[in-house]
């Protein structure tokens, strides 16, 4: 089968090294200087950037894109998409056989986390199909499956928990520091608790979060949240924290 991906970042990259025993890969991404025609795909995953808009919500165009230049094959959206954006996407593309599987990939070990996933979440049109592509290719995992916008609040949501929770940890360490007390002691015993756990505990020099994701996810479910007379307080707040963090380490 010929798969094409769209978008050859981090993303990208480690769907192509996990297929590409198994299908021929056609990677489209100009800008990267990939030029495959993804019209001779039999199924595409889209891996493009979604930016942050200047409203702070998650711009689709790219994605849009892809899909409106796509033919009649299953695809699998890989990027981060808004609730809006979905919407969108989803009437306007009717017709489309479309599956969203939302990711959880670091940068910095993009095709060994994702070679390690064991559990794999998606919705829409075809889970079936990617299903068992991701089962040759990956041996003894689980698909489950959920409402596109469910998963789509549970990718926001998962990671603006875990920007909330460097920031609450970067205040912890400021404390300790104040009080001429051990930080690693402190959050190593904190993170004894299984409930918390140890990730996302350690401080960087740069402070806070900050990366491809938490920052533009959080704030985009920030202003999905507002666009529904809605407010998330605890998140605006993670934000105000984590831009006095980093601005004090300028």
């Amino acid at each position: 089968m010929k798969i094409g991906i769209a978008g050859y970042g981090y993303v990208g990259q480690a769907h192509e090294a996990a297929l590409k025993d198994y299908h021929e890969i056609l990677i489209s991404d100009p800008a990267l200087g990939h030029y495959a025609n993804l019209k001779h795909a039999d199924a595409i995953i889209v891996c493009v950037s979604t930016p942050q808009h200047t409203s702070g919500s998650c711009n689709v165009n790219n994605v849009y894109e892809v899909i409106k230049e796509a033919p009649p094959v299953p695809i699998l959206i890989k990027s981060t998409i808004s609730i809006e954006g979905w919407d969108i996407i989803r009437t306007d593309f009717a017709s489309a056989n479309l599956t969203f599987s939302p990711e959880f990939l670091r940068a910095e070990s993009a095709l060994e986390d994702f070679e390690n996933t064991k559990d794999f979440i998606m919705g829409g049109d075809n889970v079936s199909f990617w299903a068992d592509i991701l089962i040759t290719a990956l041996g003894n995992i689980n698909v489950s499956s959920a409402g596109v916008a469910e998963l789509i609040l549970t990718k926001y949501f998962r990671n603006s928990f875990l920007a909330t929770k460097v920031a609450f940890f970067n205040e912890i360490y400021d404390l300790c520091n104040a009080l001429d007390t051990d930080y690693s002691t402190v959050a190593k015993l904190i993170g004894h608790d299984p409930r918390i756990g140890h990730s996302h505990t350690k401080v960087t020099k740069e402070r806070g979060f900050g990366g491809h994701c938490f920052p533009k996810d959080i704030s985009a479910i920030i202003t999905t949240a507002k666009n529904n007379k809605q407010t998330l307080t605890i998140l605006e707040q993670a934000i105000e924290s984590n831009k006095t963090l980093r601005k004090d380490n300028t």
